[in-house]
């Protein structure tokens, strides 16, 4: 294929590039293409910036990488490699460099970068992302209304006495049984108020993520590498910055919403069923204790009375029903438990975890990388 085919395939590329700017409002799916654009523009402009640029033109399309990334990528592959003493960035390479990272403040400061790439490219993953939120902090604060009533019905169940003539009129309290129950639904509660709070903080993250990263962070990293390209003494140290600064702004961009879709998914597909069966023996359990109430316990032949003997007619086999009634509850406990953390505290955090492992990589280069670059300067 020659360079003349070549440059006119990039030349048209870069016109239905352009053309999409206007028309990316009508149709949000031509932000992946403004995505890929820029993507392909910033390949460019760095295999520039690691050449020898010898004529006016490659300053130009270097300044104009990301107006023109087809066709700047094209030609960048046509240039010369740099020498075996690496490239060497004259005034004329640096200009260009420079007018690129303005455009890029420029667009991250007026917004355009956000309103005509990212955000629409973004709408449906953000879309799912909050959606996936706001099921998952109806369904945790139903879960800690349920453990609250459980554990007020619990207190005034294990009040409750029950007198058995077969044994010479003893009063007993079968209520005491479901302790091990109160105390779970105690310990289940402050988990879903962790988990409420989880899901608070990913959905501020989101807005964080739409609202100000780009804005913020993108023109924090543009500014950082305007100012190295002014004091190469400094360079190294800010290029590590704003590399780091970079990672923040894919992260709170790209990944957060990405992550609780993707925690979405897992939880539909693997954590829901059992999710959903727990539920149910919860609020049925729930309901049977909410009809025990201060009045009921002083009438002797309804309410929570009846409610303890129907369990069993047998009065010697009435504790063992109450005591596995309460370690069954306590079993669905322990499952909603599992689920709960899995969807808004443990996967968030090993993500987390991994995200922090990525930024530390992209911003701490090997000691023997920064010693050779001193050693050469």
């Amino acid at each position: 294929m020659n360079v003349v085919w070549r440059v006119g395939v990039a030349a048209l590329l870069d016109a239905a590039y352009l053309a999409s700017y206007w028309w990316v409002m009508d149709l949000p799916w031509l932000s992946y293409g403004l995505l890929l654009g820029w993507l392909v523009g910033a390949v460019a402009a760095r295999q520039w910036w690691l050449k020898s640029i010898q004529a006016p033109w490659q300053g130009v399309l270097l300044a104009l990488s990301l107006v023109l990334p087809c066709l700047s990528w094209t030609m960048s592959r046509q240039a010369a490699p740099a020498g075996l003493s690496g490239p060497r960035h004259g005034v004329g390479q640096r200009v260009a460099m420079a007018f690129l990272l303005c455009l890029v403040l420029l667009a991250s400061g007026s917004g355009l970068a956000e309103r005509r790439v990212l955000g629409p490219a973004m709408a449906p993953v953000e879309t799912k992302a909050v959606e996936a939120l706001n099921r998952s902090l109806v369904l945790a604060a139903a879960s800690y209304g349920s453990a609250r009533l459980i554990d007020r019905g619990i207190a005034l169940v294990s009040e409750a006495e029950l007198t058995l003539p077969v044994i010479g009129g003893v009063a007993v309290k079968p209520g005491q049984f479901f302790k091990p129950l109160q105390d779970m639904a105690e310990r289940y509660s402050d988990v879903m108020v962790v988990a409420m709070a989880s899901i608070g903080i990913q959905r501020v993250l989101i807005e964080l993520g739409h609202n100000a990263s780009i804005a913020v962070l993108g023109s924090t990293v543009a500014l950082i590498l305007l100012i190295s390209l002014m004091l190469p003494s400094v360079a190294w140290r800010l290029g590590r910055l704003a590399r780091g600064a970079l990672v923040l702004l894919v992260v709170a961009r790209l990944m957060v919403p990405l992550a609780v879709t993707g925690v979405a998914v897992i939880s539909d597909a693997v954590l829901e069923p059992r999710r959903i069966v727990a539920q149910q023996q919860l609020d049925t359990a729930t309901a049977e204790l909410q009809e025990a109430d201060v009045e009921a316990l002083e009438a002797e032949d309804s309410g929570l009375f009846d409610w303890m003997r129907e369990l069993r007619d047998e009065t010697t086999a009435m504790a063992l029903d109450v005591r596995g009634f309460s370690d069954d509850m306590v079993d669905r406990f322990v499952q909603l438990l599992v689920v709960y953390l899995l969807e808004t505290v443990l996967l968030p955090l090993g993500l987390l975890a991994a995200l922090w492992w990525v930024v530390r990589t992209f911003t701490m280069p090997p000691m023997a990388n920064h010693s050779s670059i001193e050693r050469h300067r």
